[in-house]
């Protein structure tokens, strides 16, 4: 299909007419009826059957294979029996699983998108938006609105700047993911309303008696300063301190008590028997540190998780400086650019981080350490 001999639509009807071939008794299913599965019309399917059925210009492979049927006895026509070909058995063929649902929920070019977005995590290549421009026969401009739409629907999701030498990481889902959706009362960007304040609805009538010129009164006069007399003010100075006296440090703190969530307590559970030892300050800190990944990607699980595989490298489990520990050392996501990526490997799927191993493939081995040379030694005096 990457071939230009091919169109957007025919990527669609193939992926459906290989669905429907898995069954034992082939692609049954009439033009009309397939056109109904992919939202196209009738003369588009016709037409991408014909491109398939015939061989490709380019290799001269023939992608899908029809076989006309008839009734035995009354010899009236049946729908055809349609398949395509085994890709698996066929040496140094370019392909790729994709999920049947896209062929239904995506358009002709966003599929051909999300296959090539899909061949490219498989194989590990770092793709770019020119080359998926020449694939599909757009320009890099459109190419990049394609992607943004793409991921505005859930089927990707794109790590910008986080791939090899700055390239984009693009992660393929097998179902879309459910977008995030903006905080109540948040305002939006495309409409002048405003937030919702839960007070009321906003005014939306001007007040005559404000706004009318006529009723409005003018008030003219002089501003006068305030008439001090002709004696200096008298601003006693500052007591001082008495000789010898030192500065008040390591006063109470005499702030509001410091109250967590449970979802960050949940975070905070390995660490629970250190938290007395940690100043408030370097708490409220952490939980606004913690806070924030859990808005964004993590979860308590997962946080709760980091800290205690990297206080299990710790002597004795207990650090010297609890709270800066936590803060510095504890809290924060090592890794690549992949949000899902936790110190080389993915979260969820637990499996290695490919970025991490692309990266580290492409670190430049480290210096052998020069040969020691030897001290001299000189020689002892021979006895007379």
């Amino acid at each position: 299909m990457a071939s230009a001999h091919y169109a957007d639509a025919d990527l669609t009807v193939y992926t459906k007419v290989a669905a429907l071939a898995q069954r034992r008794e082939m692609c049954t299913a009439s033009v009309e009826t397939i056109a109904s599965f992919v939202a196209l019309s009738k003369s588009a399917v016709e037409r991408a059957l014909r491109r398939l059925g015939n061989a490709s210009p380019d290799d001269g492979v023939v992608e899908v294979f029809t076989r006309r049927r008839t009734h035995h006895r009354s010899g009236t026509g049946r729908t055809a029996e349609r398949w395509v070909r085994d890709l698996a058995d066929t040496p140094h063929e370019h392909w790729v699983w994709l999920p049947v649902a896209t062929c239904e929920a995506l358009s002709p070019r966003l599929l051909r998108l999300y296959a090539a977005l899909a061949y490219a995590t498989v194989r590990r290549l770092p793709v770019t938006c020119a080359e998926l421009g020449n694939l599909l026969g757009v320009t890099e401009r459109t190419t990049r609105g394609l992607i943004d739409r793409l991921e505005d629907l859930g089927w990707i999701n794109v790590h910008r700047r986080a791939g090899f030498r700055g390239r984009h990481r693009y992660e393929v889902h097998d179902r879309p993911r459910q977008p995030v959706l903006p905080a109540l009362g948040s305002p939006e960007g495309d409409d002048g309303s405003g937030p919702d304040a839960g007070d009321g609805s906003l005014a939306y009538k001007e007040d005559p008696l404000l706004n009318d010129p006529e009723k409005t009164q003018v008030v003219r006069g002089v501003r006068h300063r305030r008439d001090t007399g002709g004696e200096a003010v008298d601003n006693p100075p500052p007591p001082r301190r008495a000789a010898g006296a030192q500065r008040r440090s390591g006063s109470a703190y005499i702030g509001p008590p410091l109250s967590l969530s449970p979802r960050v307590w949940a975070s905070l559970e390995p660490v629970r028997d250190l938290l007395p030892g940690i100043s408030a300050f370097l708490l409220r800190q952490a939980a606004r540190e913690i806070g924030a990944q859990l808005d964004t990607y993590a979860t308590p699980e997962r946080i709760a998780a980091r800290i205690t595989w990297r206080r299990a490298g710790l002597d004795g489990g207990r650090p010297h400086n609890s709270g800066a520990w936590l803060l510095h050392a504890a809290l924060p996501r090592w890794g690549c650019g992949l949000i899902a990526c936790e110190s080389g490997w993915l979260w969820e799927t637990g499996r290695r981080c490919a970025i991490c191993e692309d990266l580290a493939a492409a670190r430049p081995p480290p210096a052998a350490a020069p040969l020691a040379t030897p001290a001299y030694t000189p020689a002892s005096r021979p006895e007379p």
